[in-house]
């Protein structure tokens, strides 16, 4: 591979101790072993970052990288990685947008950086001309404002800016990374780490595009991913709506969580739906780069206009927090998210647990700032937002994020959270659907639907299709604790989403979504990108190889199968309306799946972690050794 084709060939290395950058050549083994984008960037972070490292100090690094596929026809996705600083574990988050086409066209894949500046500073790429740059006139000013400048100082307004905004350089633990106003490396806290950093973003112009292999072949691929997507039932909706439209869905399932996870159901959720965003505020679409889909909407309603709302900002400040009527609200809370940089699941997460402890005097108005915290509040959420964003007064305490925060306010207030490896799911009910719980519970960034939801349990797959791919329909029973199919199933979609974030194609365009886009198809386009001959057998290893590094990376710091388990309240709350009334996640047979996973990942199924042989037959001797070392896995036959 002398010639790069679909990859750039190159990582930025930003040295903030030393204000210097260098650039690597992507070692070509590692092109084959970890793609790009996710699995480059967790490769680099085992290899950097030491086991118990503190994750806002400078020894740990920021990683953003992007695909092989990624400003292609198909694909603008980028990654973000780091240790978490919500978790302590992995930390990493994908996301859509325009930044990760334009890094690539300035011909780069990834950028890392170490250490710690000691004033704020902003990276400029400017093809060839990469400089770190003085922030003092940026600092403190939200992610727009921060975007809007950079471009007016360069009188370009086509220049893409990824970064924080005041919830990064406060060091919110959930602080996300944007780009394009609206797209969020979220969940994970990685924003906070920038913002440890001194880093404000990172601006850039490329030129260069992407050489493409094969492009004619590429053009046919690409073609046929279209055509027989937009001959699906889910095109007909999912352009059109976008995700707003899994309100109603969900409700239907009844898998939406209400009022804190308190309800998974409502009789009418009209106001807060898809089709009333699209009837009464949408105004057109808005898509992420090479995306035929876009899903994205701009939206107005009255003197507020915005962009980026989706199903998460919908449950967020919507039917979570108990506002069940009022959009503009979910309007106003999105807009201040995406300035402030903040991640929408875990800062509604944080008020609508605010709002429950309330509601059950487990806090009180002495402790809120005088604030409201009642159900569905907007002055309250408003008001909320704006002091996490500064760590000022209450805002300190929700800028923890839900476990965290219960842990500092104590009593009854543990019992109130639901969580997985303490982050706080996206909005999804799993009570009733065990192999939904089964995939945030093996998550390795804590309950995340984007790291390998199992939806043919419950929607989106016929029975030909599972008996195919997962060799029983067990698959479809959501009461089921099953240690044959769901176990396969839930490995089989995370190998996709892996697959999708290491090579910079969107999950929601693939069989993940309804659209026949499977492993296979993406890595026909791979090959005609990139000129390689990788098989299948090449693609489901890396995807493997990648997974069992980031189980390693979270055994590192202490995680095993007792982290897995899903939290107290899944497991004694049950669920109280609906045809799954009663409902709970049973420990015990909840355990007997976990230890079916583990066999097929290649995890010891008494402790989850990844076992001495399984890491060395992917080709990772000295991820073996480590955990060998730490006392975490044993040598074969020792």
């Amino acid at each position: 591979m002398g010639q790069d084709y679909g990859w750039a060939g190159k990582i930025l290395w930003v040295d903030l101790n030393e204000k210097k950058v260098s650039i690597e050549r992507i070692p070509n083994e590692w092109k084959k072993n970890f793609l790009g984008g996710r699995g480059m960037n967790v490769k680099i972070l085992f290899d950097n970052v030491a086991a118990g490292t503190d994750p806002l100090s400078p020894e740990n690094v920021a990683v953003l990288g992007t695909g092989v596929l990624t400003g292609t026809l198909v694909g603008g996705r980028c990654d973000a990685t780091a240790l978490s600083p919500l978790t302590g574990i992995l930390g990493d988050a994908n996301a859509g947008g325009h930044w990760g086409a334009e890094f690539k066209f300035a011909g780069y894949d990834t950028i890392v950086f170490t250490g710690r500046s000691d004033k704020p500073v902003y990276i400029w790429i400017d093809d060839d001309t990469v400089e770190v740059r003085d922030a003092s006139g940026l600092w403190g000013k939200n992610f727009w404002e921060t975007t809007e400048q950079i471009r007016r100082n360069e009188n370009d307004p086509s220049i893409q800016v990824i970064g924080i905004g005041q919830a990064g350089e406060n060091l919110v633990k959930y602080a996300a990374v944007m780009n394009s106003f609206a797209r969020a490396n979220g969940r994970t806290g990685v924003g906070a780490v920038l913002g440890s950093k001194n880093v404000k973003c990172i601006a850039t112009r490329g030129t260069k595009g992407v050489k493409i292999a094969r492009p004619k072949e590429f053009l046919r691929l690409i073609t046929k991913m279209y055509k027989d997507s937009v001959g699906t039932p889910m095109y007909d909706w999912y352009p059109k709506y976008g995700t707003p439209m899994l309100t109603e869905h969900k409700n239907m399932l009844e898998t939406v969580p209400v009022k804190n996870w308190s309800l998974n159901t409502l009789d009418d959720v009209d106001a807060m739906s898809g089709k009333t965003f699209l009837k009464k505020f949408a105004t057109k679409n808005r898509a992420c780069h090479g995306c035929f889909f876009h899903c994205d909407h701009y939206f107005r309603s009255g003197k507020l206009e915005g962009l980026g709302v989706e199903y998460e900002t919908m449950n967020a400040f919507g039917l979570r927090s108990g506002n069940f009527k009022d959009m503009e609200t979910v309007f106003e809370c999105a807009n201040l998210a995406n300035q402030y940089g903040l991640d929408v699941v875990s800062t509604g997460g944080s008020i609508a647990l605010a709002m429950d402890l309330f509601e059950r005097d487990i806090i009180t108005l002495k402790d809120t700032d005088q604030i409201d915290m009642t159900w569905g509040n907007r002055e309250a959420m408003v008001k909320c937002i704006h002091k996490i964003a500064h760590r000022d007064g209450f805002g300190d305490l929700l800028a923890e994020g839900p476990y965290l925060m219960a842990e500092k306010i104590g009593g009854d207030a543990p019992s109130r959270v639901v969580h997985f490896k303490k982050m706080c799911p996206t909005a999804v009910e799993t009570r009733n659907m065990k192999a939904w719980a089964l995939s945030y519970a093996t998550s390795t960034v804590g309950g995340h639907h984007c790291r390998g939801l199992l939806k043919a349990e419950g929607m989106q797959a016929t029975e030909e299709q599972v008996i195919e791919l997962f060799g029983t329909t067990d698959v479809m029973n959501p009461k089921l604790y099953e240690t044959q199919g769901k176990p396969k199933g839930v490995q089989y979609y995370q190998r996709l989403a892996t697959i999708c974030d290491s090579t910079g194609i969107c999950l929601f365009n693939t069989f993940w979504c309804g659209y026949p886009t499977y492993i296979e198809q993406i890595g026909e386009m791979f090959n005609a990108a990139t000129g390689a001959d990788y098989s299948m057998e090449d693609f489901i290893s890396a995807a493997d190889r990648i997974w069992l590094l980031e189980m390693s990376i979270n055994a590192r710091e202490g995680m095993t199968i007792e982290d897995d388990i899903p939290c107290e309240r899944l497991q004694k709350e049950p669920l109280t309306v609906g045809k799954y009334k009663g409902e709970v996640l049973e420990p015990e047979p909840f355990r007997e799946m976990l230890k079916a996973y583990y066999k097929r990942v290649g995890a010891n199924p008494e402790t989850g972690i990844p076992t001495y042989e399984a890491l060395n037959k992917l080709g990772m001797p000295d991820v073996a050794e480590e955990l060998v070392k730490l006392g975490k896995t044993e040598k074969a036959n020792s």
